[in-house]
């Protein structure tokens, strides 16, 4: 099944730049939501106007959306859904159309999305009009990614210790039993990685799920550490199920198979 994308971050964090990017290399379809205000509505649109404008291309290009993804191409919903509740409430509606959904998440500190915005809106007047005003005003409704969005997400230009405590979609490639294509052996865990990422190496960032016995194509668990190599740039997570924990001596053992070749650390929360 085809999957959609959820670009989440504030004004400015670089949502669309990035959806941009997905939508050559995965590749899939983008529907910016901007975009379609100005194309149907211009650039700077009365605010008595905007909300019931806002609602017609929203339903729109969810419309679009799902008729993209029963042709099996992916969609990219380029919009930012700053609230937990509207990305709880894109999550609820995205699941209706298909079960593959993940959010693509970005940061960054306001005062550069600021200076951001006010850059693009002097120099590209195809871009929708939001005054410095209005991007103070909108950002005291912006409510950052935390605890509360309990939703399969991919970090973008955030390191790799964030995503302790987040619920992240292995794809398993290697699955317990299968041998190793170079040397051999056999993996004892299911061994996989994050897709739409891109770790230190070039390739997507890595995981190992634990707690989990049979041979697994893909699985949705969540990450409680990350295995970071300082003699080689390429970290892998440590997932899990649900409520389920494992002492550091526990992960040590499971992965031994492969990271007692390597120097490496096991980080278990998030740096500050």
């Amino acid at each position: 099944m085809a999957t959609i994308h959820l670009m989440t971050g504030f004004i400015g964090f670089g949502k669309t730049t990035l959806a941009k990017q997905l939508e050559k290399n995965l590749p899939a379809v983008r529907l910016t939501h901007d975009e379609f205000m100005v194309k149907l509505y211009g650039r700077n649109i009365p605010y008595s106007d905007f909300h019931p404008d806002y609602d017609k291309v929203d339903n729109l290009l969810w419309h679009l959306a799902e008729q993209i993804i029963k042709c099996g191409a992916d969609v990219i919903m380029d919009y930012g859904f700053w609230s937990h509740q509207s990305r709880k409430k894109a999550f609820t509606r995205a699941l209706k159309i298909t079960d593959d959904v993940v959010f693509h998440l970005l940061d960054c500190d306001l005062s550069t999305a600021k200076e951001r915005l006010l850059q693009r809106t002097k120099e590209n007047h195809d871009e929708l009009y939001i005054s410095e005003t209005e991007f103070d005003t909108l950002s005291q409704q912006y409510e950052p990614w935390d605890s509360l969005d309990n939703y399969p997400v991919v970090l973008h230009n955030l390191p790799n210790d964030r995503y302790i405590g987040e619920l992240v979609s292995v794809k398993i490639d290697r699955p317990k039993g299968s041998l190793h294509p170079k040397y051999g052996f056999a993996y004892p865990i299911n061994y996989g990685f994050i897709p739409f990422t891109t770790s230190g190496d070039g390739e997507e960032l890595d995981a190992y799920v634990l707690a989990e016995d049979k041979p697994l194509a893909k699985y949705t668990g969540y990450c409680i550490g990350v295995i970071h190599r300082t003699n080689d740039n390429d970290d892998k997570l440590i997932v899990v199920p649900e409520a389920i924990d494992l002492t550091d001596s526990e992960i040590e053992q499971a992965v031994a198979f492969q990271e007692k070749w390597f120097e490496h650390i096991l980080l278990r929360e998030r740096k500050k």
